[in-house]
């Protein structure tokens, strides 16, 4: 059993907004990811398919409705996993092959696969797809100022107050 000294991931994760002003270089360290996500198609899906493993298994033991199911998904989510503000970095790093397992263990997952769920977790957190993950990445997702002025409505039945309207009368109890 080890003793002592620092583990992994251990202590609290980084904050972008504890920048010391005099330390240049710690500003650099941090990548701002598109809010919009990554643009373009998802690369080509880099794992052999669910369909060839079931080829290689004895005919009665085929399951090749299901096989063709657990692709047909895998895809569905690899496409949607590549539309994330991460995989902008994924594609910057080689990633694809990591984000490849990661969907499949997810996959996997979602079919009731417990030891799947569990490697998803991980993969998730290695991608930098949780918010602690993307901290200890030393990643940040860009502020979409756009976007949070047109969520942002005034409600049109309220106007604001006038001077005459804030004031109010206080009485002096021993007056």
């Amino acid at each position: 059993m080890p003793r002592g000294g620092a583990r992994v991931n251990s202590g609290p994760a980084a904050d972008p907004q504890a920048l010391r002003r005099d330390r240049p270089a710690d500003k650099d360290s941090w990548t701002v990811l598109p809010s919009e996500g990554r643009k373009g198609n998802a690369p080509a899906w880099p794992l052999s398919k669910w369909r060839d493993q079931e080829k290689a298994k004895d005919p009665e033991e085929r399951d090749d409705a299901g096989a063709r199911a657990l692709d047909a998904r895998e895809l569905v989510v690899w496409r949607q996993i590549w539309k994330t503000p991460q995989a902008a970095q994924w594609e910057k790093l080689g990633w694809k092959h990591d984000v490849a397992l990661y969907v499949r263990m997810l996959v996997g997952a979602e079919q009731g696969n417990m030891k799947a769920a569990s490697e998803a977790r991980q993969w998730s957190d290695r991608l930098g797809l949780s918010q602690m993950a993307m901290l200890r990445n030393r990643w940040r997702i860009a502020a979409d100022e756009v976007g949070a002025r047109r969520t942002q409505q005034r409600p049109a039945t309220q106007r604001p107050k006038s001077s005459r309207d804030r004031f109010r009368v206080v009485s002096s109890a021993g007056a």
